[in-house]
């Protein structure tokens, strides 16, 4: 089973930089939360009962990944809602809003930190090896993440796909956050968990750790 990699490792290494989601804390579990109370929500708005909001959601999200694939925007709540609102024939596409906003905010509440990422986090900081985050989705809610996480103060930056117009595996958000932190590939290491994604630096000469 992978692990994460020891601090006496991660010496090695001027720059330490990390995947967030499912890396940091457990991306699913917050999900499913966040999915039941926003449906609900949708449910109870649209008369819908909960498979077939389930149904709407999914349709959605797929006609979004497929028109936006490979933008950050391709992950929007607000996108999703809004595309399922126009899919049952309203015209309340405000209600969208309302609808991410009870999405995020039950994430939020819902994510669990992965006390080992913490652990080594820390063990990093203390040894004043400087990291940074390397995250697909969109700033404003991986910022609200972090910050929830009580992680601000450990991390040079944070690298979003939406900022660097391109999603992990493309080189350029790696190339773009090496050149952030003036850090030569063969200096610098990921931690994630995805080598589909997370390994996006690899050909460049990155280190990649994958848990």
């Amino acid at each position: 089973m992978p692990q994460f990699p020891s601090i006496e490792t991660l010496k090695n290494f001027k720059v330490v930089f990390w995947d967030l989601d499912n890396t940091i804390y457990a991306y699913e579990p917050a999900h499913q939360a966040a999915l039941k109370a926003a449906l609900k929500e949708f449910s109870e708005l649209f008369e819908a009962d909960a498979n077939t909001s389930k149904e709407y959601y999914a349709v959605a999200r797929a006609e979004i990944n497929k028109r936006l694939h490979g933008q950050a925007a391709s992950h929007s709540r607000l996108l999703y809602f809004k595309e399922m609102i126009q899919n049952v024939g309203s015209s309340k596409i405000s209600k969208a809003v309302n609808l991410e906003k009870i999405y995020w905010n039950a994430f939020l509440k819902h994510m669990k930190m992965n006390e080992e990422a913490l652990d080594l986090i820390k063990k990093l900081y203390e040894n004043s090896i400087p990291m940074a985050v390397i995250t697909d989705l969109t700033t404003q809610i991986q910022l609200k993440k972090m910050k929830h996480l009580k992680l601000e103060k450990y991390f040079s930056l944070i690298i979003s796909s939406e900022e660097a117009g391109v999603e992990k595996p493309n080189a350029k958000i790696f190339k773009m956050a090496m050149s952030k932190m003036k850090v030569k590939p063969n200096k610098c290491c990921i931690i994630g968990d995805n080598i589909k994604t997370d390994g996006g630096g690899e050909p460049l000469g990155m280190k990649v750790f994958i848990i």
